[in-house]
């Protein structure tokens, strides 16, 4: 092994670097660098800005925009007056009723001008699904089949159902005296769903309406017809050869119908109808038209 040497031999230094022509250039540079980022950030904010700005004038994706009674300052109610003393005509065509007193009241109540539109039975749901309206207001009662299509407020009146005859009738004094017996309804209703379960399908006779029915129960058509206890009171009172022949053997609760996705029209009729609850409106509509 070769001995180290007694001294380091000396490295050459680094060559020095030129000094800057222009010292100044330096800090122009730097400043430069400085304004691009300012610029660059501040053109990044007000478009975000902007965009921010833009989104709140638009309505939530979540959220349905509000419906066109809440900026028309009208409601407007669809009803098919057939079902006295609910909702029917008077001597001079005029709308009278529970429901009709209830809806002037709730839109009374909301600080909107009401509207009724008369639309048949068979046409109102589809109406409504197609938002040719706001509300139905026409003795419809809540069923569970029913919820999954349509919004209900909550109830303001329970009527059950009730057998109708004509007075000289006394075989029918409750739903076990129905088996093959005739029975008058207005199609698509909850009678209709009642009457199949006492009697046979080819004893059903399923009408356009309750002023069908009656007429078929008059004419010695029917034996019998299944109405609500509101609708009943209507009939016997405009056709005094009738009789209510049993005791309520259901329980109908009636809710205004809305279309889904109204949330905020929804939530206004409730609080409407909970202050005419709340003010006897409901007893005073009952006292006056059901008793």
């Amino acid at each position: 092994m070769d001995p180290l040497p007694e001294t380091v031999p000396e490295v050459s230094s680094v060559p020095s670097v030129p000094a800057v022509k222009y010292p100044w250039l330096k800090s122009v540079i730097a400043a430069a660098v400085v304004l691009l980022v300012v610029l660059l950030t501040g053109t990044f904010y007000l478009a975000n800005r902007a965009s921010l700005l833009s989104g709140l004038n638009q309505p939530s994706p979540t959220e349905p925009p509000a419906p066109a009674t809440l900026t028309r300052g009208k409601l407007l109610i669809a009803t098919d007056p057939t079902f006295e003393p609910m909702e029917f005509r008077d001597e001079n065509e005029n709308l009278v009723g529970y429901d009709i007193d209830l809806g002037r009241s709730l839109a009374e109540k909301m600080g909107l001008q009401v509207d009724f539109r008369v639309v048949v039975w068979d046409d109102i749901f589809s109406a409504l699904a197609n938002r040719e309206f706001d509300v139905i207001i026409s003795s419809v009662s809540i069923t569970p089949d029913r919820q999954q299509l349509y919004e209900f407020s909550a109830p303001y009146l329970n009527a059950g159902q009730v057998i109708i005859t004509k007075k000289t009738n006394t075989t029918i004094t409750s739903t076990n005296d129905l088996s093959g017996k005739k029975i008058a309804v207005q199609k698509d209703t909850t009678n209709e769903a009642e009457a199949m379960k006492y009697t046979d399908p080819d004893m059903l006779l399923s009408l356009g309406d309750f002023e069908a029915a009656t007429r078929a129960l008059l004419d010695g058509k029917a034996d019998a017809i299944f109405a609500d206890l509101t609708v009943a009171k209507g009939i016997i009172t405009t056709n005094p050869t009738l009789k209510i022949a049993s005791e309520p053997f259901t329980s109908e609760q009636y809710g205004i119908v809305l279309a889904k996705g109204n949330s905020l029209l929804h939530a206004q009729v409730n609080q409407a109808l909970d202050a005419l609850r709340q003010q006897g409106t409901l007893v005073y509509l009952k006292q006056k038209w059901l008793e």
